[in-house]
C-alpha cells in the first residue's frame, strides 16, 4: 500500500529531502551533503553511494520500505542532458525506487513558487540556471550549461570572480577606480596591491574564506553606486532576462496567460541590491510589452516544488497547497 512520497531538492553544496504522507502531512525534513555528479569526485559512482546512504538513512529513521512510496520527485543539479537523465534514472531505480520523476532542481522553483504550476525560475545561488515549465507540460531548460551556453552569468562563484577580476584590472591594468579595492584591502588586511593576490590565495587555500564569499563584496559596493560593481549586477540581469526572454519564446505559453517568474537562489533572495532584479524586469517587460509578466521571489524552500509535484502525480485530493508550504515556514 501506498503511504508516503518523497521530495529531494539536490545540489552543489547541499541536499533537501522531505518525507510526505499521501493526506499532504510532513513525516520529516532531512539535510544532506551534495547530490550533483559534477560536484563530487567520484562523478555517477559517488552519487549513487550518496543517495543509496540518504535513502537508506531516510527508511530506516522512518520505518519506511520502498513499497510504500507513491510517485516520488528528485531534482537535482546536473541533469541538463537525455544522457544524464538516463545514467541519474538508472542509478535511482538501482536503489529500489521504481516511480519516480527526474528532473533538474532548477524545475521545482516553478512548482514551489507558481500556484497553477507553470512558469518560470531563474536560479540564482551556488548556480546560474532557468527553467520553465507551460501550461501544456513542455519544459526547457536555457543557461547553466558553461561555455557552451555563452557563460554562466549568475551565483555566488561567478559575482565573487568578478569581484576579484575588477579589482585585479583595476590596480594593474589601469581599469576603472573602484570601491572593491578599498573592501579587499580591508578584508585581506593590506595596503599595498603588490600583496592583493598572494593575500586573497592564501586565505582561499587555508580555508579562513570560502571562494565564493566574496560575492557579497559585489552589493557592498553596489550600495556605495560604485560604477563598476552596478555593471557587474546589470550584466547579470541582461543574461538572465536574455534566458528568460528565450524560454518565453520557446514554450507554448498562452497569450492570455500571466507568465509567472520566480527568482530563486540566495543571490536574488539575500542579495542587498535590487539592481540585477531592476534590470531582468526591465529587459523582459520591454521585450514582451503584449504579454502579462508577474516577476516574484521564490519564499519556500525549491524542495516544497518536489512534494507539491509529487502529491500532484499521486493523485492526492487531500493536500492543501498553503498547508506544504506553511511545513517549511519554520
Amino acid at each position: 500500500m501506498k503511504k508516503y512520497i518523497l521530495g529531494i531538492d539536490g545540489g552543489g553544496t547541499k541536499t533537501h529531502c522531505s518525507v510526505f504522507n499521501l493526506d499532504g502531512d510532513p513525516v520529516d525534513f532531512i539535510s544532506w551533503g551534495k547530490t550533483n555528479h559534477e560536484c563530487l569526485k567520484g562523478g555517477y559512482d559517488e552519487l549513487k553511494q550518496e543517495l543509496d546512504k540518504l535513502i537508506t538513512y531516510v527508511f530506516d529513521k522512518n520505518g519506511i520500505i520502498a513499497d510504500e512510496l507513491g510517485k516520488c520527485v528528485f531534482g537535482l543539479a546536473g541533469v541538463d542532458t537525455k544522457k544524464q537523465h538516463e545514467l541519474i534514472s538508472n542509478i535511482i531505480a538501482d536503489l529500489g525506487i521504481k516511480n519516480f520523476i527526474l528532473c533538474n532542481d532548477t524545475y521545482l522553483g516553478v512548482k514551489a513558487g507558481c500556484e497553477n504550476g507553470f512558469g518560470i525560475c531563474a536560479i540564482n545561488g551556488t548556480a546560474f540556471n532557468i527553467g520553465g515549465i507551460d501550461s501544456r507540460g513542455n519544459m526547457l531548460q536555457i543557461g547553466g550549461l558553461g561555455a557552451m551556453s555563452g557563460g554562466d552569468f549568475g551565483g555566488g562563484e561567478y559575482l565573487a570572480g568578478k569581484a576579484m577580476s575588477a579589482t585585479y584590472n583595476s590596480i594593474f591594468k589601469g581599469d576603472p577606480d573602484t570601491y572593491l579595492t578599498d573592501l579587499f584591502f580591508e578584508i585581506l588586511n593590506i595596503k599595498s596591491k603588490f600583496d592583493f593576490v598572494e593575500a586573497l590565495q592564501y586565505k582561499i587555500d587555508e580555508g579562513e574564506y570560502r571562494y565564493d564569499f566574496f560575492n557579497k563584496l559585489i552589493f557592498e559596493a553596489a550600495n556605495k553606486n560604485d560604477a563598476v560593481a552596478l555593471e557587474i549586477l546589470d550584466n547579470m540581469g541582461r543574461e538572465y532576462a536574455r534566458c528568460i526572454n528565450g524560454l518565453i519564446t520557446n514554450l507554448d505559453f498562452g497569450r492570455e496567460e500571466t507568465i509567472n517568474v520566480i527568482l530563486a537562489g540566495s543571490i536574488f533572495v539575500k542579495g542587498e541590491n535590487s539592481r540585477a532584479i531592476d534590470k531582468i524586469k526591465q529587459e523582459v517587460i520591454e521585450k514582451n510589452k503584449e504579454r502579462r509578466i508577474a516577476f516574484n521571489i521564490l519564499k519556500s524552500p525549491p524542495v516544497a516544488g518536489a512534494v507539491l509535484w509529487a502529491l500532484e502525480e499521486n493523485g492526492c485530493k487531500r493536500h492543501n497547497r498553503e498547508k506544504v508550504l506553511n511545513a517549511y515556514a519554520n
